[in-house]
């Protein structure tokens, strides 16, 4: 059984095409509007000179939010752990999970995303 809900705070965003899982992410695990989040990394992208998806924003924004960030490293011989797989051994805490290429809202065990991410592979995550 999949712990995925899906998830998609941008009302203006109908068929899921805009390309703005930073940001739906962040609305999840902050519990603040997609044009709250928006405009709080804007700030931030402005100084750095960067699109408010770069990950060196939203690691910033994450940073002053409170969140703290964790690693995942995989030994010789192992896999990395899923967006599936880590939701079902943390039950409980707000996370944001960070992806090849994309980051995922957990929150309580259930991981929320336009699509089902589950099968995608942690490299690490910020945890509130």
């Amino acid at each position: 059984m999949s712990n995925y809900k899906y998830y998609q705070p941008n009302k203006k965003d109908l068929k899921d095409n805009h390309g703005d899982c930073v940001i739906r992410a962040l609305t999840k695990v902050t519990e603040k509007s997609w044009l709250e989040v928006f405009d709080g990394l804007v700030p931030i992208a402005r100084e750095l000179q960067c699109l408010p998806n770069n990950k060196f924003c939203y690691e910033r924004y994450l940073k002053e939010s409170g969140f703290t960030y964790h690693g995942v490293s995989n030994k010789k011989g192992t896999k990395r752990p899923t967006v599936e797989s880590f939701t079902k051994t943390h039950k409980q805490g707000t996370f944001l999970l960070r992806v090849a290429n994309h980051v995922v809202a957990a929150v309580n065990g259930t991981y929320y995303d336009t699509w089902d991410s589950g099968e995608y592979c942690l490299y690490g995550y910020w945890e509130k």
